[in-house]
């Protein structure tokens, strides 16, 4: 049996420095179906990310820099998580970008 069908919809990890948005990007998501885990800097993500291998990765550019090419390239750089689509979301809330990311999420099957 798929690890997928024993759960409520596709394991999704938030990276985000703020709370504020934290939340509403949580709240949109769970509400999309996702099962949503969230690290608030980038060494915590990538310990969740290699751990729970998540479907998907949503980065929110934030304050300090979580959403940094550095961190980005430090996911594709392990076996474990280099196949992870990650979708960026932008410092102002902004619903078509994060479509983008369930939009992948969709067409591959999560």
């Amino acid at each position: 049996m798929d690890r997928r069908s024993l759960t409520r919809g596709p394991r999704a990890l938030l990276v985000d420095d703020d709370a504020s948005t934290s939340a509403v990007h949580t709240q949109r998501l769970q509400s999309e179906g996702y099962q949503v885990t969230k690290a608030t800097d980038p060494a915590s993500a990538l310990t969740l990310a290699r751990q729970s291998t998540p479907d998907i990765i949503f980065i929110h550019v934030g304050r300090r820099g979580s959403g940094g090419s550095g961190f980005i390239q430090t996911l594709r750089g392990h076996d474990e998580t280099r196949h992870i689509p990650i979708a960026l979301l932008p410092k102002y809330y902004d619903r078509s970008l994060e479509r983008l990311g369930l939009t992948a999420a969709a067409e591959n099957g999560w």
